[in-house]
């Protein structure tokens, strides 16, 4: 039998949704283990494509998931010889398992990004002289600060909003090319509704400062519940 990739933890509620790539799900006392053949990745784990499409593959697969059931992803390259294997370290574990799917209890991850969308500069008349150049590259230079301190005030009251309605939340670190904001939140599954009317409201809210808003999600908690795991 192929090695098996142990991809997360669901809970056992027994349900399988329909993914692309196909996969394994071993069903235990309470617990079911998603798995990921080792055939189904490069031959080479220590190569970068290996760890992308593992990545890839974990996250498509524990984002299906995280619709309907608790999820707790482990970290990449938790490889095991068979389901035996699986079964015996899945029992080694049960007390990590239980603390952390009581954690869980019904949430998922929900990923926010605020981006800035550019501006079109209308254009102006050239300048009579120097001194009117200069007075008008001036203002476009206050219009811009303007404009970038009320974008930075608008994402920081965006992300006070949508973080009072989950149960934790964190702030990802910005990139100089990226979102305004990133944020992960970690939302209990019936206030989802609220969550997605409070999305739309601020991507409306923004749209006078060129700004739109990203709701990804469900997500398996990546954010929240990174759990290292050995292998056999």
């Amino acid at each position: 039998m192929s090695g098996l990739l142990l991809l997360g933890v669901v809970s056992g509620r027994k349900i399988c949704p329909a993914i692309t790539p196909p996969h394994q799900r071993l069903d235990g006392d309470g617990y079911a283990a998603i798995l990921l053949s080792l055939d189904r990745l490069p031959s080479d784990p220590s190569s970068p494509e290996w760890a992308m499409q593992a990545a890839l593959a974990q996250n498509a697969i524990l984002s299906a998931y995280a619709a309907t059931e608790d999820v707790i992803p482990v970290a990449l390259g938790a490889a095991f010889t068979g389901i035996a294997a699986v079964r015996r370290h899945l029992d080694a574990e049960r007390a990590t398992l239980d603390t952390k799917m009581g954690r869980l209890a019904g949430r998922a991850e929900y990923l926010v990004q605020l981006f800035a969308e550019q501006i079109a500069d209308p254009g102006a008349l050239a300048p009579a002289s120097g001194s009117a150049f200069l007075k008008a590259r001036s203002a476009r230079h206050d219009q811009r600060r303007h404009l970038a301190r009320e974008r930075a005030g608008f994402a920081r009251a965006t992300a006070q909003q949508l973080a009072s309605l989950s149960c934790s939340a964190w702030a990802r670190p910005l990139k100089p090319d990226g979102p305004l904001l990133d944020l992960s939140l970690l939302v209990v599954r019936e206030r989802v509704p609220v969550l997605l009317k409070a999305a739309q409201a601020c991507s409306r809210g923004g749209s006078h400062l060129a700004l739109s808003t990203r709701l990804i999600g469900p997500c398996a908690p990546f954010s929240f519940l990174a759990e290292p795991c050995g292998h056999e």
